[in-house]
């Protein structure tokens, strides 16, 4: 199957235009390997671009992107291994000095999240986003919910970033680093 065409032509205009002025890079950080200065978990919404938004060079970055940017609690390190092997490598094996919960407004995730836990979703599944947004629940349950809609999904996208911040704190090895001063979360 062939790639589309807007892929093949952003690839060629890479290749053409942007790898000559930064090869020199590319070739360090092949050799040397990467040192990220910051870790972001983010939403994978694809108008969520953390090197853009950070203004980020090659290699800045070690991103770990998934629905509505969440963090499971440490107790569910049995069934979330894509979250918790790239925080594992990007802190002990990468050594990163810093984590960023990047969320962000109009996020989708947490809508649905929102509808879930209100009982207006008009199936309701048991699909993988179903069970993957039950992670903002303890974000919903401390909502204020005598504010308009708009308010509230702005509140639960913060309190959702809260709460993923708390459930990294469980995580031994973050919290070990914390308290040595190798590790900060924002």
């Amino acid at each position: 199957m062939a790639l589309p065409e807007f892929i093949l032509n952003g690839y060629k205009d890479w290749k053409e235009n942007n790898y000559p002025k930064n090869s020199k890079l590319h070739e360090r950080l092949a050799d040397l390997g990467q040192k990220p200065k910051a870790m972001i978990i983010s939403c994978c919404d694809s108008r969520v671009d953390p090197n853009t938004i950070f203004k980020a060079q090659i290699g800045d970055f070690f991103t770990h992107k998934n629905i509505a940017n969440i963090v499971p609690p440490y107790a569910t390190y049995k069934s979330n291994y894509g979250t918790f092997s790239a925080l594992e490598y990007g802190i002990t094996a990468l050594k990163i000095p810093n984590i960023i919960v990047l969320g962000h407004s109009c996020c989708g995730g947490i809508k649905y999240a929102y509808q879930k836990f209100t009982n207006q979703l008009l199936e309701n599944n048991n699909s993988f986003v179903d069970e993957w947004v039950n992670y903002v629940k303890p974000a919903y349950d401390i909502l204020d919910k005598n504010q308009s809609y708009d308010n509230i999904i702005k509140s639960l996208e913060k309190n959702n970033i809260t709460n993923s911040i708390k459930n990294l704190l469980q995580f031994p090895f973050i919290n070990n680093l914390i308290l040595q001063n190798k590790l900060k979360i924002h």
